[in-house]
């Protein structure tokens, strides 16, 4: 028997669901709709609840307030069977089934459709084999389970699944343990499903390969919502940083489109020198991005001249939070830009100089350059090789005092404290 609520345009409602163990409580609030046809990652750190949330949705723990809904009837109030039929379950670890073989293991998906003591009729056979073409294992229908490599026998507990014509599909991180081949594969498979109009919730720990394949990502931490939406908005780096703790790039592949991230950990007294220090970088063209964020991981307080629209180290930029003179690509930089990078300079410790080419649009880059109280190389090309200015850049490189020059990146972030300490104290 179920009870029947409200109808809405949603498959799938959890509303305001709170779920405790010992006064814990691991599920706090958690409201969740999921669309039909739409494939929803749960991420976020371990003990997010994320997890707690999948079993919840499947009628497999008991609320302690609110209710989780499909269709519009209330998971809990259905009976074991008519839960079978219309939720299935992928674990992480796919249960071995020793001496089974994945005929026998994907027919286990229709016993919910057959009665206690019925024998497996025509339609079952054709659904079992419709499951194991859909997700590529048909060649394996003989072969016994252990003999199958764990991408493999994932393959075969999603048919099993498919096998229970559900109307939702949850996965539990079913690819932690597989390798980046059967994981891209298993979630393509995933994807076919769901663009068929199957709907499904999965607790994914790979951020990028969420953001890759999901249409939404729901980010959890200690049992709460921090972020609900597409994958660009969830992932921003202030949202990772409250839910992991941990400052983060987030780009997009030029190829694909998909995001990439950039952890980066936080550092120890021990490991991150430049506490207290700012540094002033002048780059640009992708030259300082891997510089900037090795600076902000090791502690540094990091700023950076005029960089334009769509520019690699502008992006760095942005994503780490390092403050900066915005322009637009591939225009000169006026005066109140160069006033603004003036500005910057004078106000940090060190400034440091990347391998950037110079032209006429970025020429007043090395003029702020200037009146920096101390200036470091990092480059690798002679400055001949880098002006495009008929020598007007070459000119104004010559005019500067580098106190140090470093083309090993780590060479100058532990350089640059002992700087940076001389330089306040030459200060009156």
């Amino acid at each position: 028997m179920t009870d029947t609520v409200e109808q809405t345009d949603w498959r799938l409602e959890a509303r305001d669901v709170v779920y405790e163990v010992d006064a814990a409580r691991l599920l706090d609030r958690v409201d969740l709709n999921v669309a039909e046809g739409e494939l929803v990652g749960l991420v976020g750190p371990n003990g997010a609840g994320k997890t707690t949330l999948l079993r919840t949705i499947g009628g497999l723990l008991k609320t302690r307030d609110g209710a989780v809904l499909l269709d519009g009837d209330e998971v809990r109030r259905m009976d074991s069977g008519e839960r079978a039929k219309s939720i299935a379950h992928v674990a992480q670890l796919a249960p071995l089934a020793q001496g089974f073989t994945a005929l026998e293991v994907v027919m286990m998906g229709r016993y919910p459709h057959m009665g206690r003591l019925q024998s497996e009729r025509a339609v079952d056979r054709e659904v079992v084999k419709r499951a194991l073409e859909t997700t590529g294992v048909g060649s394996l229908a003989d072969r016994t389970l252990e003999t199958l490599s764990g991408g493999e026998r994932q393959g075969v507990f999603v048919a099993r699944a498919l096998a229970q014509e559900p109307r939702l599909l949850l996965l539990d991180e079913p690819t932690s343990n597989l390798d980046i081949n059967h994981q891209a594969r298993f979630f393509n498979i995933v994807r076919g499903l769901v663009d068929g109009g199957m709907t499904a919730v999965a607790a994914i720990h790979d951020l990028s390969l969420a953001a890759r394949f999901c249409d939404r990502m729901v980010l959890l931490s200690e049992g709460v919502v921090v972020a609900d939406g597409a994958p660009g908005d969830v992932l921003s780096p202030e949202n990772i940083e409250a839910a992991f703790g941990v400052r983060a790039i987030v780009s997009s592949d030029p190829a694909s489109g998909s995001l990439n991230l950039s952890i980066m950990v936080p550092g120890s007294p021990e490991i991150s020198p430049g506490a207290g220090t700012r540094i002033h970088v002048v780059c640009g063209g992708g030259t300082g991005a891997r510089l900037m964020y090795r600076l902000c991981e090791a502690g540094f307080t990091v700023t950076a001249g005029p960089l334009g629209t769509g520019d690699t180290d502008r992006v760095a930029a942005e994503s780490l939070g390092v403050e900066h003179v915005p322009v637009q690509a591939f225009d000169a930089i006026d005066d109140a830009s160069h006033e603004a990078h003036i500005k910057l300079v004078q106000r940090c410790d060190v400034a440091v100089l990347s391998d950037v080419a110079f032209g006429t649009g970025n020429l007043r880059s090395l003029e702020a350059l200037a009146r920096a109280q101390q200036i470091v190389l990092a480059t690798l090309r002679p400055i001949s090789e880098r002006d495009f200015t008929g020598g007007d850049a070459a000119a104004l490189f010559e005019r500067l005092s580098p106190v140090a020059a470093w083309s090993d990146l780590e060479a100058l972030v532990t350089g640059l404290p002992g700087l940076a300490q001389s330089s306040r104290v030459a200060q009156p």
